[in-house]
């Protein structure tokens, strides 16, 4: 029995969202408590780099530097996994979530281990996060979910503005599962950024680690659910 293709969309949008959300998190832990930089907004630390480089007050050039550095070897990292997984058929998009838990965990591991002698490196923490988001964003190209890209929301935020201005001018708009998306995605983040910054107070391990068990959960749920279509590998 073939699954239904709206409710497999609207399955595959709840886990991309459920996914923002961690990213907006794990964000807000990395900029607030670990140093000016951010590990899933390449964008963000770009501007950063160059503030810096303008010596302005305040911003630091090693953070934002290293955080990119990072961000692009785990982009690497994930092309040189997900994209033989996919040719062999293996289902690539559990493996990508289960490498990106694992480093997040053991992100969160070491900071509550390091934490209490006083001793953590930022510099490290840091570095394992921007490559853990480095590669997400490899796996969400991937996987190619129209307006989720999980880590980012310029465009989906003009996106879904243009929806709202197209209502009121009486041209086309987008399909109701499209808007969802692209709203869905502004929210994820904003969400994910309010959450992050709550759960610093508990200190940047226990922040990752919940952080880390959700997104193991909602990695579960989709690997558990057989009627949930996997992403498919991007051709050309």
């Amino acid at each position: 029995m073939r699954a239904d293709p709206v409710r497999n969309e609207i399955r595959i949008t709840a886990v991309m969202f459920a996914l923002t959300v961690t990213a907006g998190a794990v964000d807000a832990v990395t900029f607030l408590g670990l140093g000016r930089a951010f590990a899933a907004l390449a964008t963000g630390n770009v501007l950063l780099l160059g503030f810096g480089v303008a010596n302005a007050p305040g911003i630091p050039i090693a953070h934002p530097a290293e955080a990119l550095a990072a961000f692009v070897a785990g982009v690497a990292a994930a092309h040189a996994v997900i994209v033989p997984l996919g040719v062999r058929g293996r289902r690539w998009y559990v493996i990508a979530l289960a490498g990106e838990v694992a480093v997040i965990a053991g992100t969160g591991v070491y900071a509550v281990i390091v934490s209490g002698t006083g001793s953590l490196d930022k510099t490290i923490a840091v570095v394992l996060l921007a490559s853990a988001m480095g590669w997400r964003s490899r796996a969400m190209v991937e996987a190619g979910i129209p307006d989720m890209p999980t880590t980012a929301v310029q465009v989906s935020l003009a996106k879904a503005l243009s929806d709202v201005l197209s209502f009121r001018s009486g041209s086309s708009r987008a399909p109701g599962l499209v808007r969802t998306r692209r709203v869905a995605t502004v929210f994820g983040v904003f969400a994910g950024g309010v959450t992050g910054a709550l759960l610093l107070r508990l200190g940047p391990g226990p922040a990752l680690l919940c952080i880390a068990g959700f997104e193991a959960s909602v990695a579960a749920a989709y690997s558990r659910a057989p009627r949930l279509r996997p992403p498919e590998i991007a051709r050309p």
